[in-house]
Order: C-alpha cells, then sequence, then structure tokens
C-alpha cells in the first residue's frame, strides 16, 4: 500500500510540473493561445481569462489570434513543442490572404504611407494605376497604421514607409483616362519652397498661383483686377499680383522697355497719354499718372492740359 501511494503522489507532483498554465507578460492586454489551439485566453490586469474555443472544424491561429479552417494554410498549429504550437515559418501572408481570414481588414501598404488595403473593398474593374483592395487618402492625408484611418500627415508617423509630399506621386491623382488636364497642371509641386504663395511653375507669367504649406501644394488661385477694375498677373520674381505695367513685354505685359535709353521720362509705349515712363540707367523704375484731363508732354516731360501740350498727345503742333 506504502508502495502504491507514494507512486500516486510521483505522478501527481510530475503532472504538476509539466501542467501548462499562461502566464501574463504584462498589466495590458495580451492574448496567448491555447496548447491545443482550441481557442485563446485573454490578459486582462496581468490575469488569464480563458475565452469561448474557436467552432468545430476551426483552430486558433497564434499568428493571425484568429480563429482559422483546421488543416488549411493558415493552420499553424501542426505541431507541439513541449505542449505548445510551433508555427510553421510560412513567410508572411500576401493581402490576399490576409483578406480571406479577415474580410473586414484594413492593412497599410508597406512602402508607402498614403495607401492601404482594405478587404471590404472589391473592384469589378480595377481602376488605372491601382490592384484590388487598393486604396488611398486624400492628398496630402497618411494612413495611420495604428488607429486604422487616414489622418493629417503632420500626425501620422509614417516609419519605413515613404512620406509623398508632391500631390502628383498619389495614384488618385494621375490622369485615368487620356485627354485629361495633367497632376503637374492641377497640383504644382511644393517641395522645398517655404510656406506661402509662390508661383505656378507651369503657368509662369499669368494670373495664376499656388499656395504651399511644408512642401506640399494646398491650393490654387488667381489674381483678382485691382481696385481700378484692371487686370493683374502673378510675378514670379516679386511672388505677388501686380499690374501689366510692372509685367515684361515678352511675357505678355505692359512694362515699358527702356534697354538703350537715357535717364528721363517718356511716352508710354502703348500711346496710353494720360502717364509717363521713368527710366534710370537703361532699367524701368516706374510709370507716373497724370492728374485729370492732364496728358504727357514729350517736349517739356511734364504733365500739361491737352490744349497746352505738345507732342503727339497735345493739340500744339508748333513745338
Amino acid at each position: 500500500m506504502f508502495i502504491l501511494s507514494a507512486l500516486l503522489s510521483m505522478v501527481c507532483v510530475f503532472g504538476a510540473a509539466y501542467a501548462w498554465e499562461p502566464k501574463c507578460d504584462s498589466l495590458g492586454f495580451q492574448i496567448i493561445p491555447k496548447p491545443d489551439c482550441s481557442g485563446y485566453y485573454l490578459c486582462v490586469f496581468g490575469k488569464p481569462v480563458p475565452m469561448p474555443n474557436c467552432p468545430p472544424g476551426s483552430i486558433f491561429s497564434n499568428s493571425a489570434h484568429v480563429c482559422v479552417p483546421e488543416n488549411s494554410i493558415y493552420d499553424d498549429c501542426k505541431d507541439y513543442n513541449g505542449g505548445r504550437p510551433v508555427i510553421p515559418d510560412l513567410g508572411p501572408l500576401t493581402v490576399d490572404e490576409q483578406c480571406q481570414i479577415n474580410s473586414n481588414a484594413l492593412i497599410p501598404h508597406p512602402t508607402e504611407c498614403q495607401a492601404y488595403y482594405n478587404c471590404s473593398m472589391v473592384y469589378k474593374f480595377i481602376p488605372r494605376y491601382f490592384e484590388q483592395h487598393l486604396m488611398e487618402c486624400p492628398y496630402p492625408e497618411y494612413f495611420n497604421a495604428e488607429t486604422k484611418q487616414c489622418e493629417h500627415f503632420e500626425n501620422v508617423k509614417c516609419g519605413i514607409r515613404q512620406a509623398f509630399k508632391d500631390g502628383c506621386d498619389y495614384r488618385r491623382n494621375l490622369c485615368p483616362v487620356a485627354h485629361c488636364v495633367p497632376c503637374s497642371v492641377r497640383m504644382p509641386s511644393c517641395e522645398g519652397k517655404e510656406d506661402g504663395i509662390h508661383a505656378n511653375e507651369n503657368r509662369l507669367w499669368s494670373p495664376y498661383h499656388v499656395m504651399c504649406y511644408k512642401d506640399r501644394f494646398v491650393s490654387s488661385d488667381m489674381c483678382k483686377a485691382d481696385g481700378n477694375g484692371r487686370a493683374q498677373l502673378f510675378h514670379p520674381v516679386k511672388n505677388q499680383c501686380v499690374s501689366l505695367d510692372e509685367i515684361p513685354q515678352e511675357h505678355g505685359g505692359m512694362m515699358p522697355d527702356c534697354v538703350g535709353k537715357k535717364d528721363g521720362y517718356y511716352l508710354d509705349d502703348f500711346g496710353r497719354c494720360d502717364r509717363y515712363s521713368v527710366c534710370k540707367d537703361g532699367k524701368y523704375l516706374n510709370a507716373v499718372q497724370c492728374n485729370a484731363g492732364e496728358v504727357f508732354d514729350a517736349f517739356t516731360e511734364k504733365c500739361l492740359l491737352k490744349e497746352k501740350a505738345c507732342g503727339p498727345c497735345g493739340d500744339l503742333s508748333n513745338c
């Protein structure tokens, strides 16, 4: 009897020694698969709580942390090591494989911060430049891998994923069909430019200009007419909207040409008699507007009443 009792005691001791008990590594939430892969324990504040087992014909995947079909390619509970599952090295799952496991999964693109895969999005006809399940955030937002949503680019940590600054690096902004306005025209690049207003590099010396913020295109706008209702163009050097008098003629403006002229006052190149041009050192300085009712007298280089002025703008001819 004594020998039998001793043997039973030894069995109990060794059985207890080899009994598997889940151990939580931290006080946060943690998932620990059961040894037979029938389900899992959920660690709550450092204590393991057994959760309901997987449905019949399913096992719990230690890598995906979901119930998967038993003996399928996702079944990573095919062998044991000391009562714990040994996960075969099948390599990273493809997007299609991950979507088969979870049809509502949102998966960050591995190399592009603005792109992600939405398993619930199944294209009947895949858009140009895209692939099945692939989606993109609106420019200039990025996909937050932690919150699983598109957010302002300043709030997203891209890590090893490339963070595009040019809007034309987003697939959604490229021309999906022929004969569309190129992206570079619709969304000029702001990379390397300071925050603020800049000329549209694709439409220089035109009314068009762009707003930039942190190397990113924000918006496009046009110069408005001045207080007198006269058209204005955007000057790429002055970085502002100016009247046509400040735009060189070779760029569609009406700025007087002072090249080769001595310092002084000159008639307007376009025959406007109510003003004159000031030239100095062969360069145009500015235009001066005459008072109401006066015209420029090229002989006296002054603004006079028309009946007292000579030259092409005045009434006097014997000057």
